[in-house]
């Protein structure tokens, strides 16, 4: 069976995503389900860095500090034509000068948000009942659930409830989880899910 690529994820993610000036860093990309071959891609910022499955930072410095993500994509059909991606949670690095004291103290950005569980193989049926839940790895609170459909903003929480589904519920569905750093919380950061690509189909030959 052919799998499109669904869950990237980055390992490991830093301590509270903090490292100093000269530490090493490697980051590593997997998918939880895709068919090979699967094509890594790791952005910076939004910008393309490198390819490949691992990103060897080597001793970083200041200016490695920003956001990381990977995306997978592998192609599928008999030509091939069919292209599917699946691009990480945002991994928030703060590179700071050895022996500087964080302003913020213990309280630590947003990051890795999933969302549980997926449908199998991601299809349903019309009329079956789907929730799905968001959370995040790590992250100090008060942490903001908003879900988004196809893009577009659907709801707020850690539950999404869809109840019995029809047609119109598919699409992809992420989830983006924020919090407020800071003493007068100014310092927004967020978490996006991978998307989850949600088919909801008749059941068998009958009319809904």
């Amino acid at each position: 069976m052919i799998l499109p690529v669904a869950n990237a994820t980055i390992t490991p993610g830093p301590p509270a995503h903090q490292v100093h000036v000269g530490d090493p860093v490697t980051l590593h990309c997997s998918v939880q389900v895709g068919s090979a071959p699967v094509t890594f891609t790791w952005l910076h910022n939004g910008q393309e860095l490198a390819r490949g499955p691992v990103l060897e930072l080597g001793d970083v410095d200041v200016g490695h500090s920003g956001t990381y993500q990977c995306m997978a994509t592998n192609q599928l059909g008999q030509d091939g034509h069919r292209v599917f991606r699946a691009l990480s949670p945002e991994l928030a690095l703060e590179v700071t000068p050895q022996g500087l004291e964080q302003s913020s103290g213990h309280r630590v950005p947003v990051a890795n948000a999933t969302i549980t569980p997926g449908p199998p193989a991601h299809q349903v049926h019309v009329g079956d009942p789907v929730t799905l839940h968001c959370s995040v790895q790590v992250g100090s609170a008060p942490v903001t659930f908003t879900w988004l459909h196809n893009g577009q903003e659907l709801a707020r929480g850690p539950v999404l409830e869809l109840g019995d589904v029809d047609v119109g519920h598919s699409g992809t569905y992420q989830c983006m989880a924020t919090n407020q750093l800071g003493q007068d919380g100014h310092r927004v950061f967020r978490a996006l899910s991978p998307e989850l690509a949600l088919e909801v189909t008749p059941q068998g030959l009958e009319q809904r």
